[in-house]
């Protein structure tokens, strides 16, 4: 009867992990969506929808996010950050001009793209999938896909280069347990290379 009641536990368990993954899945299609149209349609309100989807699908979830302050975890960021960020720093400074970015794009630099992106992409899709490397790997790649339609609509080529970041952010997420590192280092990456671009 205890081996029974340990084989039904474990059934339940494996069952309940498996809807979460779908859950996790029906989630980022939905976001998947709105990303083409925000791409396709230029629809000025979803710009502001797409980070309030982005906070609340995993709350609508119940999905703790590891969200904490911490001075070490803090420091991996930057540390992470001045060791990756500084070498392209230098290779994009021989080429282009650096325009730096006015405070609001700062602000929406972090609360409107690095903060929801990494609560969404580390602190759920990675949980859900496994905070292990196959699951770093698979979050890179379905956020790396979610860069596309940018590319398609806008052919802006360098949306495509969001793989090997990914794989760093979810790293710091992997080592840390918080994704106050990967915000950081997601925040600081988008501050460097579009100050380089010239977007604003």
């Amino acid at each position: 009867m205890r081996l029974l009641r340990c084989a039904r536990n474990d059934t339940s368990k494996g069952d309940s992990e498996y809807i979460k993954k779908k859950r996790a899945l029906y989630a980022y299609a939905a976001l998947f969506v709105l990303v083409l149209a925000n791409q396709a349609l230029s629809l000025p309100f979803l710009k502001y929808f797409i980070p309030f989807y982005l906070f609340t699908v995993p709350y609508l979830l119940q999905q703790k996010i590891n969200l904490r302050f911490s001075m070490k975890d803090i420091f991996w960021g930057l540390t992470v950050s001045f060791i990756l960020l500084l070498p392209l720093y230098i290779f994009l400074y021989l080429g282009r001009e650096f325009s730096f970015p006015s405070f609001d794009f700062i602000v929406f630099q972090l609360l409107g793209v690095s903060l929801p992106e990494e609560v969404f992409f580390r602190g759920f899709l990675q949980d859900q999938f496994g905070n292990n490397i196959k699951g770093l790997f698979f979050v890179s790649i379905i956020f790396s896909i979610m860069h596309v339609p940018r590319f398609i609509f806008h052919g802006d080529i360098y949306s495509l280069l969001t793989f090997f970041p990914s794989l760093i952010m979810g790293f710091l997420y992997m080592k840390t347990s918080n994704v106050l590192p990967s915000i950081i280092f997601h925040f600081l990456s988008n501050i460097v290379f579009l100050g380089f671009m010239i977007y604003f």
